[in-house]
């Protein structure tokens, strides 16, 4: 367990694509489950976030994520994952506008 409370938390989900269409198409598709509690604590952590140096030079929020690779009952083999931030201490919170 970690030793941080975290500021909001998600989970998400990406399958191989078993036909894909172009050369350009990805490998990989899923989704981000949030609930609705958990997406006002994300809504406030971005809100509040000094944000960062990205690349490029933009300013950016960078999220962690975990992933671990799993496979269904039925055999089928995808990436299981969680989204997540540690909450930031208060004197340090500054919002970005």
């Amino acid at each position: 367990m970690a030793d941080f409370e975290s500021a909001f938390d998600a989970k998400f989900t990406l399958f191989n694509v078993q036909e894909k269409k172009s050369e350009r198409a990805p490998d990989k598709t899923g989704s981000i489950e949030i609930e609705l509690g958990e997406a006002m604590k994300l809504a406030e952590y971005l809100t509040g976030h000094p944000g960062e140096e990205g690349y490029g030079g933009k300013t950016v929020i960078k999220i962690p994520l975990s992933a671990w690779d799993a496979e269904s009952q039925t055999g089928k083999r995808y990436i299981n994952g969680k989204i997540w931030a540690k909450k930031p201490e208060p004197s340090t919170a500054q919002p970005i506008f």
